[in-house]
């Protein structure tokens, strides 16, 4: 995992992967297209080029509002130092965001950027709460809207999990 730098490197950081996905996409949509033959193979090489970011900008953002609703809510966090994995690449037994202190860890946290949990999106859901479920302090599900928070909640319920699960919708920026 890595330190955690502050809020606003990461969010100029988050804010520079976006205009370098932007920048390709301008690159992309000005290509002149004449046949589908010549189109598709377009079309792939700008998914190569942009599928990871896209995916993986979310996941970061995420996790950087996972962090500033902590501020917001757990004002008693605030000596926490934060550990991450932000291109979602952690170790099994890591989570996306730690907080520990010289006590330990405190808090570990997921996040999903997945709009509601279907077919393979629903089992790697059930996956990440069995994990952690296990991990040390409090723990977090961080979600990105209303139906996947219902989902996190039921499966949370259901399992008997000590998890909150939190959904980032509604926080506002900074």
């Amino acid at each position: 995992m890595e330190m955690v730098g502050t809020l606003e490197h990461c969010r100029q950081k988050l804010w520079d992967d976006v205009q370098r996905l932007a920048e390709a996409t301008r690159r992309f949509s000005a290509s002149a297209l004449h046949s589908i033959d010549q189109a598709v193979p377009i079309l792939a090489d700008y998914r190569k080029e942009i599928y990871e970011d896209l995916n993986q900008i979310q996941h970061e953002y995420a996790l950087v509002r996972a962090m500033e609703w902590f501020n917001a809510h757990r004002p008693d966090l605030g000596g926490l130092v934060w550990y991450w994995n932000p291109r979602a690449g952690g170790a099994k037994d890591e989570p996306d965001l730690r907080g520990a202190d010289l006590h330990g860890v405190r808090i570990s946290a997921e996040v999903t950027t997945s709009p509601h949990a279907i077919g393979v999106l629903h089992s790697r859901m059930v996956r990440t709460l069995a994990k952690l479920s296990f991990m040390e302090g409090e723990r977090f599900y961080f979600v990105v809207g209303t139906r996947m928070e219902r989902q996190a909640q039921n499966s949370v319920e259901k399992k008997g999990y000590s998890i909150s699960v939190v959904n980032l919708a509604g926080l506002r920026a900074p």
